[in-house]
């Protein structure tokens, strides 16, 4: 009996204490003040900037090449008798340098046979001269006979015999030549500074004209085929470009830009030259290429530019400002703008997970535009 009255009486309870609270607010509605909550300003990193020239730095890569891998063949035939000690695969050559001889007694015979040869037809020539001085005698007594006239006179002269015996000793001249260079050919001299990549000498072989003994590569320079992205260009002024093959840096020479795109790896081709010493054939080659030069653009950093070609930029009022902005062309670090900044906007560097135009900011710390003092090249001023 008690329990059902205790749960007859508990919603009256219920009624009467939300009422009496209803009152309590109301009595106090004059006083209580609502407090509107704002959000603060949201801390980022942002970056002065500044016109300047730029030039784009273009990656590439590539591998080290001879200048020239050449054979080294027999331009006579023969045995060998030579092969120096030094001679080696692996082994570095300076040019001139004595690489194998191949047998020259018989050449060297051959050029005392042209000798003597020669030595006939000048004799020959000297005892057709001292006749000629006779026939012109014999001419002077014959002047008034019926044998002067022009037709008869060469033959009378005996100018035909002279000709043909400086023809002969022509010939004879150039055999001696020939024989010579037979001789000289039979010492086989390195073309070039290099290095031998291989060779197949030995003692007793016998050589014909054309075998092959060697193969040299020279290195008094060296060439990179270097491949980069199609979606750069080259300086076509530029003529000198970096090379960095692990820690070690050459200064390297831009022969030409090729007229077409690697097949395999679809990249443009430029072709550089450079000099060094403790190079490694095949070697991997990292670049950095002229690309185009700028005049009066603002460069920014690659992570200051948001998806659609946009800046954040923090404005005078410290309020996000989503502006579009017109890029010229762009590198690894940097991008190049030719509008939509101007000289002393602060873009913000920092990520905005839900970037809204208008919300607050407050810059952590403005840093200075870092390329304002940016040359030709991409490195600052000094």
């Amino acid at each position: 009996m008690k329990r059902f009255k205790k749960k007859k009486l508990l919603p009256a309870l219920i009624a009467l204490a939300g009422c009496a609270v209803t009152l309590l607010l109301v009595a106090l509605g004059d006083e209580a003040e609502f407090q509107v909550v704002t959000s603060m300003p949201l801390s980022v990193e942002t970056l002065f900037v500044k016109k300047t020239d730029y030039q784009i730095q273009v990656p590439a890569w590539g591998f080290v090449a001879p200048r020239e891998t050449l054979d080294i063949c027999a331009e006579v035939q023969g045995k060998v008798v030579q092969v120096p000690d030094s001679v080696f695969a692996g082994a570095g050559v300076t040019e001139n340098e004595l690489l194998f001889k191949i047998d020259d007694r018989t050449y060297q015979n051959t050029l005392a046979e042209a000798i003597a040869e020669k030595s006939q037809a000048q004799q020959a020539l000297e005892i057709e001269k001292g006749r000629q001085i006779i026939a012109e005698k014999e001419w002077e007594f014959l002047e008034n006979s019926k044998w002067q006239g022009s037709k008869n006179k060469s033959l009378a002269l005996r100018i035909p015999q002279l000709r043909e015996r400086e023809a002969a000793l022509q010939i004879a001249a150039a055999k001696e030549v020939r024989a010579a260079l037979d001789v000289e050919r039979t010492q086989i001299t390195a073309p070039c500074d290099g290095v031998i990549l291989n060779e197949n000498l030995a003692l007793g072989r016998f050589f014909e004209i054309g075998d092959a003994g060697l193969q040299i590569a020279c290195t008094d320079c060296y060439h990179i085929t270097a491949f980069f992205s199609p979606e750069y260009a080259i300086d076509s002024g530029a003529s000198t470009v970096s090379v960095n093959i692990g820690s070690n840096r050459h200064e390297g020479v831009i022969r030409s830009v090729l007229p077409e795109i690697d097949r395999k790896t679809r990249h443009k081709q430029v072709l550089i030259e450079f000099s060094g010493s403790q190079v490694v054939l095949g070697d991997y080659v990292e670049l950095m290429l002229p690309g185009p030069c700028f005049g009066d653009v603002t460069v920014i950093p690659k992570k200051a530019l948001r998806s659609g070609n946009t800046v954040w930029v923090s404005s005078e009022n410290r309020t996000l400002e989503i502006r579009a902005v017109t890029v010229l062309g762009q590198d690894m670090e940097n991008v190049v703008v030719g509008e939509g900044l101007f000289k002393d906007d602060q873009v913000v560097l920092s990520h905005i997970a839900s970037p809204l135009a208008g919300m607050k900011l407050t810059a952590l710390q403005q840093q200075p535009e870092n390329n304002s003092n940016t040359q030709k090249n991409g490195e600052p001023a000094r």
